[in-house]
Order: structure tokens, then sequence, then C-alpha cells
């Protein structure tokens, strides 16, 4: 028997992550310039936005202490917003506190809820807090500070004045600032103990807090964490549009999640994140095209899970973005352009597709309850097709992951209407036929 997952709030399963990385948000590269967009993105249907680590970063220019990917992205830019100088503090680069806060409150009004980034693995080598406290980060014998294999001093866990110091952080920003929860950076190299006394503290305060690992400790489900990142999911796609990868591994990845993932867990899908924008050779967007990206959009929404949609995917953005740049330090990188809107592209994606994908989310039952079941059809080389089904409600879909047209005949015939659909066409006798990255959803709701 499969051990049972926590369960999350619904406003957590039936809601897509929008995640923003402040600095390649916008050419503005600050909180205040997130709060503007909230309106627009609660028309789409957004009702989570997660921000990327938003406090003081270490500015030191002293490069051995900066991660081999930060010397490696040609900016230099001291400041890695994964390199924390002080937990406590909003960096200048996005604002203030005050900034902050008021993103919050307009989050809340428009019925959002808003997640911070936690990085609690490793701190910056120049942090205030290892000054008073050397115990706090891990030691040599000889009293040297260890690191992370990105080069920054290891927290250690050992030492209960760093858990407090952290459950103070964590419960400062859910108490006075209001946020509803964390994305955890590499959580499952923190021990399992932190966390659960970090939800039970949280809860105290904010009952239906979440927190999401950024990692794949499964067991990290059945206690600590709402959701856990399942970043096989847009490598095996990449590679799939690469021609590294194979329709094959796309569903032996379910395989192993169907046998090691707890029972009812809802692990976190996405297609770009600011780790892939960053590191990948060409954006998924570029990669794929239009067809192509519209396509995986739809079935990281309808596979049983949460959806995170990059800041810029719902625009059809193909600017070249960096985690590693800001306003300061562009290097040769670019921002995404949130005023155009008026492209075809971004318009068909932001007034049509996600609007569509985020009201299906948030109202059906099937997608939220509804377990996947596979269906047989005559090109598992090139075609995708599952259902959700709930109480006798589904949700069907069918879809070409190859660049060529495709002609298949399903099992059955697929029943109820379609709702979604792109070059694509659907015949009598349980045939379908898919152009390039073409797809059909059909509802029996």
């Amino acid at each position: 028997m499969k051990f049972v997952a926590l369960c999350p709030p619904e406003w957590l399963s039936r809601s897509a992550v929008y995640q923003i990385n402040p600095r390649t948000f916008s050419s503005e590269g600050t909180i205040a310039a997130v709060t503007a967009e909230l309106p627009a993105l609660r028309e789409m249907g957004f009702r989570i936005v997660y921000l990327c680590p938003i406090f003081e970063e270490d500015d030191s220019a002293e490069r051995t202490g900066w991660s081999d990917r930060q010397r490696a992205s040609g900016t230099d830019n001291p400041k890695n917003p994964y390199r924390m100088n002080n937990y406590f503090k909003i960096d200048s680069e996005y604002g203030t506190e005050d900034d902050l806060r008021a993103l919050t409150e307009a989050a809340h009004a428009l019925d959002m809820k808003v997640l911070l980034d936690l990085v609690y693995l490793h701190i910056g080598p120049n942090a205030p807090i290892l000054g008073r406290h050397p115990e706090f980060a891990k030691q040599a014998p000889d009293g040297t500070i260890l690191n992370t294999m990105w080069h920054f001093p290891a927290l250690d866990f050992t030492s209960e004045g760093l858990r407090e110091y952290l459950f103070c952080n964590m419960i400062y920003y859910i108490g006075e600032i209001d946020v509803d929860g964390f994305r955890c950076d590499v959580g499952d190299g923190v021990p399992i103990d932190f966390w659960l006394e970090a939800r039970r503290r949280m809860h105290r305060i904010k009952p239906d807090a979440v927190l999401i690992n950024e990692g794949c400790n499964w067991s990290y489900l059945l206690q600590g964490f709402d959701s856990s990142y399942c970043s096989a999911w847009h490598d095996v796609l990449y590679g799939i549009f690469t021609g590294k990868a194979t329709m094959k591994d796309l569903t032996d990845l379910f395989g192993r999640l169907d046998v090691k993932v707890p029972a009812g867990a809802k692990l976190l899908f996405d297609i770009d994140n600011h780790d892939t924008v960053t590191d990948w050779p060409e954006r998924f967007e570029v990669l794929a095209g239009h067809d192509g990206m519209e396509l995986v959009e739809v079935m990281t929404y309808l596979v049983d899970g949460i959806p995170m949609v990059y800041a810029g995917n719902e625009l059809a953005d193909t600017a070249r973005v960096s985690m590693f740049a800001n306003r300061f330090h562009p290097g040769k990188y670019e921002t995404t352009d949130r005023h155009a809107t008026a492209d075809p592209a971004a318009r068909e994606r932001r007034v049509t597709l996600m609007t569509e994908l985020n009201r299906l989310k948030r109202e059906s039952d099937v997608l939220c309850y509804g377990r996947m079941e596979w269906l047989g059809h005559t090109e598992a080389e090139k075609v995708f097709a599952f259902a959700r089904v709930q109480e006798g409600k589904r949700i069907t879909f069918i879809g070409n992951l190859t660049g060529e047209a495709v002609e298949t005949t399903l099992d059955e015939q697929p029943g109820g209407t379609i709702i979604l659909s792109n070059n694509a066409e659907n015949h009598p006798a349980g045939r379908v036929t898919l152009g390039a990255h073409g797809y059909l959803v059909f509802s029996e709701e």
C-alpha cells in the first residue's frame, strides 16, 4: 500500500503558480513593477504569484565566492539572488519592504496569493549574521567554514540558534507581510524536522499557508510539503524537442512517479523557470515555436499536478534572459517586454489560451481530483494521449509531439465536446488527424 501525501489547500490545487524573477520580469526590475501588472495577471486567471528571492544579496566582487554559473554568465554582476546577505531585508535593487507589503495587499485585494522564495541551504559569505554567529555555518575541525557546491557557506542545522533565527524569518513574512507561503530552494537539502516545525509555527498564524519543495525527496510530501517540483517533466520535454529523448522517456517518467510518489501528491510541473531560461541553449519558446509551446502549456495544465508558468510564457516571450543579469549589469541579456501585448502570438496566448486554461484549472473538479488514465492508440512514438477521470466525468488530451502531421486511431472514440484544439481534426471511429504539434482536448463534464 502506498503512503498518502499531504493534501494541499484547494487554492493551490486549483491554480497555476506564476513565477516571477523581478529583475527579468520587466525593464524596471522592481517589486513595484510587478504590483502594477497584478490586475492584468488576474484578468488572465492567475491566482498565485511566486517571487524569486528579493532579499538583500551579497554584493562582494570577490569571485571566489561566486557560483560557477554566475561567473560564466559574463554579466560581471556580483549580486546573485540565491546568495543572501540578510534574509530580513529587501534588496534595494527590487525596492523596499513597504513595496513588498503593497504588493501583497494588492494581490489579496484581487483574491491572489503571494509566495516568497526561501534559500536556507546556504548563505552569502559576508552575511552579518555569520560574523555574530559563526556556528550557524558548517565548519571543518580547524574552524574553516564549509561551502556548498555553489561556493556559498553551508548552514548548519544542528545549531538550535540557526533554526530559531530561520523560524523567526519565516514567521515574520507570514505574520507581518502576510504572504501565503514559500517555495523552498533545494528544500530536501534541509532536514525534514526543520520543515515540520516551520510548518507547525506557520500554520498557527495562517492555517492554509503552503510550502513547496524544489526537490525530489518524495518522502517530504508525507508531512512537510504541499508540493514538490517534478523537474524531470521539463527535462524530458526539452529532450523530445531537441531529439535527445523519446515518447517512451515521457511515459516511463509517469511510470516511475506512479511507483515512487505518495498517493494523492500534487507535483509542480513547469516548462520554463529561472534556471532553465538561464541554462538552456535556447528558450523553449524559440525551440518549440508558438504551436509547440502551446501544446506543452496545455499538457502541463492537464496532467495531474500543479502547473507553473514562468513570467513571459503567457506573452510568447522569446527574450534571452538570465537570472544573473539585471538593469545595472545587463551583459548580453534582455528583459521581458511587458508591453508586447499587441503582437498576435502574444495576444492569442494571453487572451485565449492562458485565460481558458486558468479557468479550467480553477473550475474543473476533474482536473483537481481526477486520476490519470492512459489512452491506447496507434502512434505511441509520436502522440501523447491520456484522460483525467473523476466520478464518470472525463477530460481527454491527444497531442502530437512531433513537427510532422500524424494520423492515429484511438482504442475508443473520445466522448464529449472539444473545448481546446489547434491544428487538429477529429474523425469517426476514434481516428484523429494531428498537424505539427497539433492537439485536441475533449470534455465530458
